[in-house]
């Protein structure tokens, strides 16, 4: 297995254990774990990771390093996209064929679906997945979208793909929670695709954490989640957690408990109170905030043509568009990009994103440039249906004459990140220093 020398030192630090400890409880010479720690990643034999994992009461796999991956960029052709193709079959028929865009290894990768289900067939529903997605009508016809079993105008609904103006807005969007189911049919005798960018949960490391726990924990669990998580309820439970009931928690900054319950009731009008008890308590009144929301009665956020089209602007050399977007779901981004530049001087060309993004070409012939993981200038050119993927704060641009469509997720450095980045005192001196840290704890090793 091949060892993360960082992820080593790390749990010794989180474990204060010293080297000289780690390697004693693994059985293993001292200078062998010095060894390891100095040398960059590095292949070790299961049984000794084994131990290793063991003297610091972690799994294997919390000290095993991912490869070498690029994560500046990858792309892929049209041709490469077409070798990804497989046939699925639903209901009895051939339902759809998938394929694959561009991605690093062990990272989520966008899908292209060939749409097969006629139009006199209803679609046999799916049963969703945790992950929120964006799905675009890729065209050339309009599809029928299906997303519960009795049909509604919310659940039975057509998305248009754009055969008039503005070609570059492809067809309608549409953004879906998690678990919803979902399908789709064609809604005439035209062909049609879509992209389905599924995008990462949030939710997804509790849920993987939950499914350990106790049933009896669980229940309780979703008692708290079956009442909604209203600012009252969170804030009881945020100040239970530190011991305080409202009451006390009033009585610590000054004020009547009815003051803090009015607060409560009005929580973007009562700020000044939650303010004030977060810093006095040590909680993110943030969390007492109530979110924006926008969505149907099944979970899905829409946007139609004619709304995208109404959402152009420029973005430097670019003209953009939106796609469908939900503020419950931040992290989940998707844009139209028309590329009509040389790209050498424009001012504003070079993109650089806080987060991943997933690029796919719709039509014509583009070029992508980007600084490597060295800092020099690299560049491919594709075609439609070609894709690429471009790590965080990658500095690229695209030039030529096409149409892209541009997604990303919360693939690092996501909402929840920035949260916890705006909470972490001095967060530029922590990131400096956690990043390939083999600092030890600080003790003596005698």
């Amino acid at each position: 297995m091949l060892v993360d020398p960082f992820k080593v030192a790390h749990w010794m630090n989180a474990r204060k254990h010293t080297s000289a400890q780690v390697a004693e409880l693994a059985g293993m010479p001292g200078g062998a774990l010095t060894d390891l720690l100095g040398g960059g990643v590095a292949e070790v034999d299961d049984a000794l990771l084994g131990r290793i994992a063991l003297a610091l009461r972690v799994d294997p796999a919390q000290l095993c390093a991912q490869g070498a991956r690029d994560l500046t960029v990858v792309h892929q052709s049209a041709d490469g996209l077409a070798a990804t193709c497989r046939p699925i079959q639903r209901d009895g028929i051939h339902f759809y064929n998938y394929y694959s865009m561009a991605a690093p290894p062990g990272r989520v990768a966008p899908v292209i679906l060939d749409i097969l289900c006629p139009a006199d067939r209803l679609p046999a529903l799916n049963n969703g997945h945790l992950e929120p997605a964006i799905t675009v009508n890729l065209g050339p016809g309009d599809i029928h979208g299906r997303w519960g079993r009795e049909l509604t105008p919310q659940t039975w609904q057509v998305l248009h793909a754009n055969p008039g103006d503005d070609p570059w807005i492809v067809g309608d969007s549409y953004v879906e929670p998690s678990y919803c189911p979902h399908s789709y049919s064609l809604a005439g005798t035209a062909p049609a695709r879509i992209v389905s960018y599924t995008g990462q949960s949030n939710m997804a490391p509790v849920i993987e954490e939950a499914n350990a726990w106790s049933d009896s924990a669980y229940a309780r669990y979703l008692e708290l989640l079956d009442g909604g998580l209203p600012p009252g309820d969170l804030l009881d439970l945020l100040l239970a957690r530190r011991g305080h009931q409202r009451s006390s928690a009033a009585a610590a900054i000054g004020l009547d408990p009815a003051a803090l319950d009015k607060a409560i009731s009005d929580p973007v009008a009562g700020i000044p109170v939650l303010r004030a008890l977060a810093r006095t308590v040590g909680l993110d009144y943030r969390l007492l905030l109530p979110a924006e929301r926008s969505h149907d009665e099944v979970g899905k956020s829409y946007r139609d043509v004619p709304g995208a089209r109404a959402s152009r602007r420029r973005l430097g050399p670019y003209e953009v568009a939106s796609m469908a977007s939900a503020p419950h779901l931040p992290d989940l981004t998707g844009l139209y990009l028309l590329v009509d530049s040389d790209g050498s001087e424009s001012p504003g060309a070079d993109l650089v994103e806080s987060a991943e993004s997933h690029y796919f070409v719709a039509s014509g012939v583009l070029t992508l440039d980007w600084d490597d993981a060295q800092g020099q200038r690299q560049r491919t050119t594709l075609t439609a249906d070609g894709s690429a993927w471009v790590g965080p704060f990658v500095r690229h641009r695209w030039s030529g004459d096409g149409a892209l469509l541009k997604f990303g997720s919360g693939s690092h450095v996501g909402y929840l990140d920035l949260v916890e980045l705006t909470n972490t005192y001095a967060p530029a001196a922590t990131a400096r220093r956690g990043r390939r840290d083999l600092s030890s704890w600080g003790y003596d090793e005698g």
